[in-house]
């Protein structure tokens, strides 16, 4: 509950691999809103800090329709100690927000990536393919394929992918699935 697998690419030279980011979140009793942690610590680069802001928004377009919403959380990247930018995992953030709010739990077996909207249309993202491949591998490292575990991107870069052979033959297979979404 409050926990969810978000996507990230880390860029080495002229080498990018995507790799998986525990991202979680907590809800109590306040005012405050939505606490970015990576912000607070000076980790939180504008774009990200921007797609927090969104999704906070959305969050309160709604829940707090005709009354205030009386909420304060914390939101983080678990055990990262490096720069976040961007908001290709705000959809993460919010599955992780709104798992902690109902007490309903993400599965772990599913790794998302997307942008949010304040409409909670999901919007394309960058590094879609490294993404997925690098989300694929750490399934193969940590156990091997089960069949259930997979990745959930925005169905805007669904034209874009061009994933690894392997990859594709895993889908095929149905040891590992890609699905796309539109909206949250």
């Amino acid at each position: 509950i409050g926990k969810c697998n978000g996507l990230t690419v880390l860029e080495v030279g002229d080498s990018a691999f995507g790799m998986p980011a525990r991202i979680s979140a907590t809800v109590y009793p306040g005012g405050s809103g939505i606490v970015d942690i990576e912000r607070e610590v000076n980790l939180g680069q504008p774009i990200h800090s921007k797609g927090v802001m969104i999704l906070s928004s959305w969050l309160a377009s709604h829940f707090a329709v005709s009354d205030p919403m009386h909420l304060s959380a914390s939101l983080t990247f678990e055990q990262n100690y490096g720069e976040v930018d961007g908001d290709s995992a705000s959809l993460a953030e919010l599955c992780a927000l709104i798992s902690s709010l109902s007490g309903i739990p993400v599965r772990q077996d599913l790794a998302i990536t997307g942008s949010v909207n304040q409409f909670g249309e999901v919007q394309p993202i960058g590094g879609v393919n490294e993404k997925v491949e690098g989300f694929f591998t750490t399934c193969q490292l940590k156990g091997g394929l089960s069949g259930s575990q997979g990745v959930i991107v925005p169905s805007t870069n669904v034209q874009n992918l061009m994933l690894d052979s392997e990859v594709v033959q895993a889908v095929r297979g149905g040891q590992f699935a890609v699905d796309a979404v539109a909206r949250v």
